[in-house]
């Protein structure tokens, strides 16, 4: 794959998957050979999860925690007592050792119980002072993050700003202060997890090296003179999860506080090693609950299935009611099914690249998860809806799905708002396929006329050695697809000469990081159920069809939506809008009674 790394994840020692099909390559060979957890090391994760889970159902009240907008006291200090928030740190630091894919586990298993605990599990474990560590050089910083970790201290990362965490710069800055080693830290933190509990935050800032400004990550004690936490947010869901905004005025933090991070040579919004661990940290804060949330809802739709008739016959039995069902059971192997691939290889020391696939993790498993919950909502119609309160009141299942269904919606909003995540990818890491990249080096066909698409691949080519008959025909399919993709990026890059231009087209950005979403999910059920077939498990062969099956009028849309392009004029009528609401028949007779009473209408001055 040549040696010029052309964006933040590249890497030309390890082949990626997802980086192949970016340019439009079929790599079967990469994922046919699915990842299987080892049943030694789920033993362990299994003991450390019992263990966890019985601690929650004893110490936890869901339906308390939802009123009381508030952790049980004492519970978060229990769970650093108990090395819960050091899962993965090893055992000479107080932590549980875990692997990769049993922290995932863990998660999962704390969100089916209580999401806002989950929350404050997975932000201590992915983010908080001990995932550091791998990262600090020996010196003060490490030593800081030490001490921290062995007295079981709370922390906290603050990043995100009041201007939007997509901003590609930080206005938080720490100037050097003159005649010492240290740095003056300045602005304001928001949505920060754990900053009301925190002993010890990780701050993004901008500081000025030479003749550019860089974003670096400072260590603060939350005592320290000038910083000041701010009342609680209060989301929609995730209610009792603290978390809240974070100011700096004039924060003295010595220079060894630091964390000192090579230069990439790419553009990133944030350090490379918060990216790191963000990126692989997505998968425990969003898809591991959304997982869960995906888990329950079958459990629950099933209960409800199995008590409920139509005119005498049983709900089950509708042929409607039974395609739901199966949506919702193949969704989530996909959401499964995307999670080992992105962290079980990590696991087994397999040279492969999963950055790519992290990075897409989160909005796979969200909007998955998200559908899930919103047919199960609709199926639940007649217990669905209403608070878990108000069933209990007229003797049916209190079934909170209500509840989860807002505690589910901000995982499609934290760690980045869901479209703008799909904008992002498409700009920073799908184009620099297809225009020159960091060196001057002409990308890959570029300056050659755009091949014809190839015909759907046979099952020779692709490799498939269990699929059923319908299964090798969507691989097929598929590596067609791929190829597909990356001819309809070389034109797109050929339409547009100038980079600015196509990166204006957010929406077709959109599109395009959607359809790479959708085949990489198809791959990768199609290749674990073509491992576990190879096993004598034919368990996932009809729910990767299933899966595909819907994966492809999927597909056909978005594709269809890439050559029609805009022909309505959305700008005008946005523009109109926004310059006078009056113009717009629709803003007048709804925001002119927005938020008021009607009684009021006309009366007073």
């Amino acid at each position: 794959m040549g040696t010029t790394t052309r964006n933040a994840h590249s890497d030309p020692h390890r082949e990626s998957f997802l980086e192949h099909l970016y340019r439009g390559n079929f790599r079967y060979d990469l994922i046919r050979d699915f990842p299987e957890q080892s049943r030694t090391d789920a033993d362990r994760g299994s003991h450390v999860i019992g263990e966890l889970t019985a601690l929650l159902r004893e110490r936890v009240d869901p339906e308390a925690v939802e009123a009381a907008r508030r952790l049980p006291d004492g519970l978060l200090e229990e769970l650093a007592d108990r090395g819960y928030f050091k899962l993965q740190t090893g055992p000479e630091l107080g932590g549980h050792g875990l692997s990769h894919y049993n922290m995932f586990r863990a998660a999962e298993a704390a969100a089916r119980w209580c999401m806002p605990v989950a929350s404050s599990l997975t932000i201590e474990n992915t983010l908080g002072a001990g995932a550091f560590l791998p990262f600090a050089p020996e010196g003060p910083l490490r030593e800081l993050l030490l001490r921290h970790v062995r007295a079981n201290g709370l922390s906290a990362s603050a990043d995100s700003e009041p201007a939007g965490a997509a901003n590609q710069g930080r206005s938080t800055t720490a100037l050097p202060v003159p005649g010492q080693d240290a740095y003056l830290l300045n602005g304001q933190k928001v949505f920060v997890g754990h900053a009301p509990v925190a002993g010890l935050v990780g701050v993004t800032a901008t500081v000025r090296e030479g003749d550019r400004d860089r974003v670096r990550e400072f260590f603060v004690h939350t005592d320290t003179p000038g910083v000041t936490a701010g009342p609680g947010h209060e989301y929609m869901g995730l209610k009792g999860f603290p978390n809240g905004p974070l100011r700096f005025d004039d924060v003295l933090v010595p220079a060894g506080q630091m964390l000192t991070e090579p230069d990439t040579g790419h553009q990133v919004r944030m350090t490379a090693t918060s990216g790191e661990l963000v990126g692989r940290g997505r998968l425990h804060m969003i898809v591991a609950p959304s997982l869960a949330a995906a888990r329950l809802c079958l459990h629950w739709a099933r209960d409800f299935l199995a008590r409920r008739c139509v005119d005498g016959r049983p709900l089950g039995e509708y042929e409607e009611i039974r395609r739901q069902m199966a949506d919702s059971l193949a969704e989530t192997f996909a959401i499964e099914t995307v999670a080992q691939w992105c962290l079980l290889p990590l696991d087994q020391d397999r040279d492969v690249n999963l950055r790519f696939e992290q990075n897409v993790a989160k909005n796979i498993g969200s909007e998955l998860a998200w559908d899930i919950v919103d047919r199960t909502v609709s199926l639940m119609g007649a217990e669905g809806y209403e608070t878990s309160g108000s069933k209990t009141r007229r003797g049916v299942p209190a079934t909170p799905v209500e509840r989860l269904m807002r505690d589910l919606r901000s995982m499609r909003i934290s760690g980045g708002v869901d479209f703008q995540i799909d904008n992002w990818i498409a700009r920073s890491y799908i184009l620099t396929y297809y225009y020159p990249g960091p060196d001057g080096a002409a990308a890959p066909g570029a300056d050659l006329p755009v091949p014809p698409v190839p015909p759907a691949a046979t099952a020779s080519e692709t490799g498939a050695g269990y699929l059923s008959d319908r299964n090798t025909e969507h691989l097929g399919t598929v590596a067609a697809e791929i190829r597909a993709f990356g001819h309809t990026c070389a034109e797109l890059a050929r339409a547009h000469p100038d980079r600015s231009a196509l990166l204006e087209k957010e929406r077709t950005l959109i599109l395009l990081t959607r359809l790479a979403r959708e085949l990489l999910t198809m791959s990768l059920v199609l290749a674990r159920a073509d491992a576990m077939a190879g096993q004598g498990d034919d368990a996932g062969q009809n729910l990767a069809d299933l899966y595909c099956a819907s994966a492809r009028h999927r597909v056909a849309d978005v594709k269809r939506r890439l050559a029609t392009g805009d022909a309505a004029d959305f700008a005008a009528v946005s523009d109109a809008w926004l310059q006078d609401p009056a113009r717009s028949t629709t803003a007048q007779d709804t925001g002119a009674t927005a938020g008021r009473d009607h009684r009021t209408e006309g009366a007073g001055a």
